[in-house]
């Protein structure tokens, strides 16, 4: 009965499949560790490229953007950036499966939002790995 009361949600689903090992700026990253990377890759959880995706998927910066895109602080009548991120997490689910795919789902009452969202991520993720390739190609010279 109280199914009935509760107001449809929508997920917005992509899947995006990350560049190869040899291809990827993240994974050149991690090789700048060098042998630091060995002890940091564990202890920040890091057991594949996918895992670095992820984190940028779910990084701050990530957040931000998609707020400021969206108006979510506005659409969510959040008091502060904290809650506003806070709310954004609780609607979003990053995983990486077997099948080497990132899965990226975002839920919301409006159908056509959910996915403009969950697109929006691949969006954000492709944009911070480009500043991270121009970065990586300015300290390097």
């Amino acid at each position: 009965m109280i199914s009935l009361l509760l107001p449809n949600i929508y997920t917005g689903t992509t899947k995006i499949l990350p560049p190869q090992q040899s291809q990827s700026t993240a994974a050149a990253m991690l090789n700048q560790l060098g042998g630091l990377a060995g002890i940091a890759g564990p202890s920040l959880g890091i057991k594949n490229p996918n895992d670095l995706y992820i984190g940028m998927l779910k990084s701050r910066t990530v957040a931000d953007s998609l707020i400021a895109r969206f108006e979510l602080r506005k659409l969510y009548e959040s008091k502060t950036a904290d809650d506003t991120r806070r709310v954004l997490e609780a609607n979003t689910r990053i995983a990486s499966g077997k099948d080497g795919l990132i899965t990226i789902e975002f839920d919301d009452k409006d159908a056509k939002f959910s996915a403009q969202v969950a697109n929006a991520y691949v969006d954000e993720l492709y944009k911070l790995t480009g500043v991270l390739a121009v970065t990586e190609a300015a300290s390097s010279t």
